[in-house]
Order: structure tokens, then C-alpha cells, then sequence
């Protein structure tokens, strides 16, 4: 039986202690950025998916090419510029019926996820999560397939993910993340 423990530190950084061993690691430490970093490359859900897809992940570093400086990441970072640049000029890759049409970006995370060896994700996943999301009190708990069952019992999560300080922290963190993505011709102004 996993025994863990969630804790913030006075310099802002998340430790997760965990007994036994979690994936090899016994303790994971990050900052909030990360969360919001993982989930919008990625593809995930929620904070918690975040989390979990950390504590299960491995990077496969023989993808990284030192001659490029490419690594797991480059090709999601791309791709989310790209689709932030696209979607500022209107282009959209959800069809009328809520199906995500083949999209790059989607594409791009299924990279990063097999390169972090973590589950890839369906168009047909990716559109039932963004109804999901959108879905204003469904009930239903979004998903884009990572298993969060080894957060469920990580003492001082919940109240971590439910404390409005650090819901608003997070919503700072993700905005600073998308701005830093957003085309530039518009911030020299």
C-alpha cells in the first residue's frame, strides 16, 4: 500500500514523498509551472492528471538529438504555438459535432506522451474530454487516459487541488505560460 505526502515549501516548490517507491522514485519535486506546462503539452484534464502522469512518467532521453538540442518536448511546444497562432487567426480543428479532426497538436502530444512513456491519446479521446471540459455541471470527470489512482491517497493533495489560493496561483501560472506561447506582433504595440 502506497503511503505518500503532498506538501508546498516555503520557495513555492511541490514535494510529493512517496512509501514505497513510485515508478523508481521515492520523492517528486516541481514547481507549479510544471503542472500547468505538462497539462497544456500533454493534453490533460486537470491538475490531478498532471500530477499522476509525473509520478508515472519516464522520458526516453535516446529522443533527445544534441546536434538539434530536440528533445521529448520540442514538437508539442511547436504545435501549441501553432495552434495558438491559428486559433488567433480563426482556424479551429473541432468539427461541428465536437469531433477533433486529425490534429497536429494532437499529434504532437501523442509524441511527447510515447516519448515520456505515457498512454497516447484518440482524437476520439481528445473530443470526448474536451465535451468534458466544456460541459457545465455534468458530473463527469474528464480524462485524456492517464491513470490518476496513484494520487487518490497522497495525503494533502485534495486540499492542495481544492485550496482557492492555489487555484488562483494556478490560473497566474498558466497565464504567464499561454502569453509566453501567444504570437508576437501583437505584444510589440
Amino acid at each position: 500500500m502506497l503511503s505518500a505526502t503532498f506538501e508546498m515549501d516555503d520557495n513555492g516548490l511541490c514535494i510529493i514523498r512517496c512509501d514505497p517507491p513510485v515508478n523508481g522514485s521515492d520523492s517528486f519535486v516541481f514547481m507549479p509551472d510544471v503542472l500547468v506546462s505538462w497539462k497544456a503539452l500533454l493534453g490533460l484534464a486537470s491538475t490531478r492528471e498532471a500530477i499522476a502522469a509525473i509520478m508515472q512518467s519516464r522520458e526516453d532521453v535516446s529522443r533527445y538529438d544534441p546536434k538539434t538540442g530536440r528533445g521529448v518536448w520540442t514538437g508539442a511546444f511547436e504545435a501549441l504555438e501553432a495552434a495558438l497562432s491559428d486559433s488567433a487567426t480563426g482556424v479551429s480543428m473541432l468539427a461541428a459535432d465536437g469531433e477533433v479532426m486529425n490534429d497536429p497538436l494532437t499529434a504532437a502530444r501523442n509524441k511527447a506522451r510515447g516519448g515520456m512513456n505515457l498512454p497516447v491519446m484518440s482524437n476520439e479521446t481528445d473530443a470526448r474530454m474536451c465535451a468534458a471540459l466544456t460541459a457545465d455541471g455534468s458530473g463527469v470527470e474528464a480524462s485524456s487516459g492517464i491513470d490518476v489512482a496513484c494520487t487518490r491517497d497522497v495525503e494533502g493533495l485534495d486540499d492542495f487541488l481544492s485550496d482557492e489560493s492555489t487555484l488562483t496561483m494556478l490560473d497566474e501560472c498558466e497565464e504567464r505560460f499561454y502569453e509566453a506561447l501567444m504570437p508576437r506582433q501583437n505584444q510589440q504595440n
